[in-house]
């Protein structure tokens, strides 16, 4: 099983703006974009998690592959990176302790089944390779000496859940004051930090029970506009999948469309071929 776990050579071929020579090469920075769900799409979200008996975990992960599917023009053998807990047995779990470790997670996707079935799919799949999360990723990759640059690190996801209040970054436990860092960390007034080409972000603000996204790219392969515009494009995704009033969920993930309401305006205008002549006088 190590080595159906150990993918390392898949990866996304992502639209990047420009590319890098070498990963010696990278300069570490980057850029980020997030958006709030907003009280009706989290709803949505949060009921579509209950109604097939998943995780909020696994329904972003879900969506996120299906994304990279829709922004890879159609690339349905995936692998990217993730950390997990680490506690793969429940005898750990009470245990004080750093387990985290990164783990590659394939996924591969037939565009001609639903989001409902991709949402199973995915979730036994990440149950499948938490049971060896154990396996450390070092060991993982030496068994591949011939990859000096594993890719699947570059593309990542995680999921956050917090109770993080908006208008104060710092907990009171007792007497003691704690100040909560930012996942991000700021170079300049554009610029923060970044280890990865792409990561995506969920956070699960369980105060308001509601949910953001937040995108972290490498400025080295993405201008700052591109993020944005892959931001938008998630955006309505999401409100394309969950929204009561156009859910897709049923439909082929290949139908889904990352087009914006602009592009799919333009898109109908061309499409539109029809030519009114003047009547005769």
């Amino acid at each position: 099983h190590k080595e159906h776990q150990a993918k390392t050579h898949l990866h996304q071929s992502l639209t990047f703006d420009r590319y890098r020579l070498s990963n010696e090469h990278r300069t570490g920075r980057g850029t980020t974009i997030s958006f709030d769900f907003g009280q009706d799409l989290s709803h949505d979200f949060l009921i579509h998690a209950s109604s097939n008996n998943t995780s909020l975990k696994h329904l972003a992960l879900a969506t996120y592959f299906v994304f990279l599917f829709k922004l890879t023009n159609g690339e349905n053998d995936l692998c990217i990176g993730i950390n997990t807990h680490g506690r793969y047995r429940d005898e750990l779990e009470s245990i004080i302790g750093m387990f985290v470790n990164a783990i590659p997670l394939r996924c591969q996707l037939d565009p001609h089944l639903s989001f409902h079935k991709i949402i199973k799919h995915v979730q036994d799949n990440m149950i499948n390779y938490i049971k060896y999360s154990y396996f450390p990723l070092q060991h993982i990759l030496n068994q591949h000496p011939n990859i000096s640059n594993p890719v699947f690190l570059d593309t990542s996801f995680e999921f956050i859940s917090s109770m993080r209040r908006d208008e104060k970054n710092e907990i009171m436990i007792g007497d003691s004051r704690f100040y909560l860092l930012p996942h991000s960390i700021q170079i300049s007034e554009d610029e923060i930090m970044s280890k990865f080409d792409f990561i995506l972000s969920f956070e699960h603000n369980l105060n308001r029970n509601e949910l953001s996204c937040t995108i972290n790219a490498s400025l080295d392969l993405f201008n700052a506009e591109t993020v944005c515009i892959i931001a938008q494009r998630l955006q309505a995704m999401l409100h394309q999948q969950f929204t009561s009033f156009d859910c897709t969920t049923n439909k082929p993930i290949y139908e889904l469309s990352l087009a914006l309401s602009n592009e799919q305006y333009l898109m109908q205008s061309l499409n539109n071929t029809q030519i009114s002549f003047p009547s005769p006088l």
